[in-house]
C-alpha cells in the first residue's frame, strides 16, 4: 500500500534545509572576509626601517635626564609617545603642563 510522505515531515526537512544553506552561506562570508585581511607586518605607507632615525633616548631614565637637562629636573609619567619621542608632566612654580623630548633631542613645552 502506498502512503504519501507525511506534510510535517516535509516541513521539517526543509526547514533543516533552510538552516543548512545559512551555515553555509555564513561560513563562506567569514572566510572570504578572512582572505581579504592583509597579513601582519608594517603598514605599507610606513617608511622603511633604515629611514626612521633613532630616538636620542633609548630608555626612560635617559628621557628624565634630558628633561632635567633640558630645565625641567622633576618631570614625572614619563612614557613612550606615538612619534617616537618621549611625554612627561612637568610641574614649575605649582603649575602642571606637559613636556615632550622629540626624535631629535628638543625638549618642548606642551601647555
Amino acid at each position: 500500500m502506498y502512503r504519501p510522505f507525511p506534510i510535517k515531515a516535509l516541513a521539517l526537512f526543509q526547514e533543516r534545509e533552510m538552516w543548512l544553506r545559512a551555515i553555509v552561506l555564513a561560513f563562506a562570508v567569514c572566510t572570504s572576509a578572512q582572505a581579504q585581511i592583509s597579513p601582519t607586518g608594517p603598514p605599507h605607507n610606513a617608511p622603511p626601517a633604515e629611514t626612521m632615525q633613532p630616538t636620542p633616548a633609548q630608555t626612560e631614565a635617559e628621557a628624565s635626564e634630558k628633561f632635567a637637562k633640558g630645565g625641567y629636573p622633576n618631570v614625572r609619567d614619563v612614557r613612550r609617545s606615538s612619534d617616537g619621542g618621549w611625554t612627561g608632566t612637568a610641574v614649575v612654580n605649582e603649575r602642571s603642563f606637559t613636556v615632550h623630548l622629540n626624535r631629535e633631542g628638543e625638549v618642548e613645552r606642551r601647555d
